[in-house]
């Protein structure tokens, strides 16, 4: 199995950095996957999944909030807003940072507030939907 460099970065922390088999990743269409000598490719992440296979076949997921992605011939180096493993996820938090800003948007705001409060509604949203994703993925094995 070929594989490739993969970097998975958040100004905070290195997510991933190491050897892939294969990467899927949320863009505006639908998921899009790379893997070893995939031609050269930069796009938009937006708010959803991804899953790190790597090459003794171990999968990782994780949430991403927006960023981007770049595939070269020296490797992918993904770069989002955040990234989260599942069980990184609180969701009593995500939950009460959803429901805020969902009343936020109900109320008036400026059109910059409206957008800061669909981006935290959506990341939150995403966040959730990938803990109990993985919840039901643990469950099934």
């Amino acid at each position: 199995m070929k594989v490739f460099k993969l970097e998975v970065l958040s100004p905070d922390r290195a997510f991933y950095i190491g050897d892939c088999a294969s990467l899927t990743f949320p863009v505006e269409d639908g998921l899009y996957g790379v893997m070893a000598d995939h031609s050269p490719l930069t796009a938009a992440i937006i708010p959803g999944e991804i899953t790190i296979t790597k090459p003794d076949g171990e999968r990782v997921v994780a949430a991403v909030s927006h960023g981007m992605v770049d595939v070269d011939r020296s490797g992918v180096r993904l770069l989002c807003d955040s990234v989260l493993r599942p069980d990184e996820i609180d969701e009593e938090v995500e939950r009460r940072e959803a429901e805020i800003a969902a009343e936020d948007m109900k109320g008036k705001q400026s059109y910059k507030d409206y957008m800061l409060s669909q981006v935290i509604f959506a990341r939150a949203m995403n966040n959730l939907r990938v803990k109990k994703h993985d919840a039901a993925m643990i469950n099934n094995h």
